[in-house]
């Protein structure tokens, strides 16, 4: 028994706000911190995330000095490296999640 190769019939990729502009490296950081899996490396401009990994990482921002210690000074060390504040990554990661296909498991982000 097979399974039938399938292809999306509609692709679309939204401009967002400028809050995460030019921070690639730096988003891959942030998640990985808050130990969300995501496809590629730290240097791909096009990865994926899943919708639950996502989330994830919004709530532990959210509660970051409920955190054990080492994971908290990991996060913030992430956070260090981006170029706004905690409250504008939170609020940046929300507006891509409700602007992000909802009949889609992952989030598809692209840097161009």
């Amino acid at each position: 028994m097979g399974y039938r190769l399938h292809s999306a019939t509609r692709y679309e990729v939204k401009y967002s706000a400028g809050d995460f502009n030019h921070q690639c490296e730096e988003i891959h950081n942030l998640l990985s911190a808050c130990g969300a899996e995501y496809t590629g490396d730290c240097y791909d401009s096009e990865f994926e995330v899943s919708r639950n990994d996502w989330e994830k990482v919004i709530k532990k921002l959210k509660n970051l000095d409920s955190l054990p210690e080492e994971e908290k000074d990991e996060i913030m060390e992430a956070i260090g490296e981006m170029k706004c504040t905690l409250k504008n990554i939170i609020e940046g990661m929300e507006f891509l999640l409700k602007e992000s296909d909802p009949n889609n498991d992952f989030l598809h982000l692209s840097y161009f």
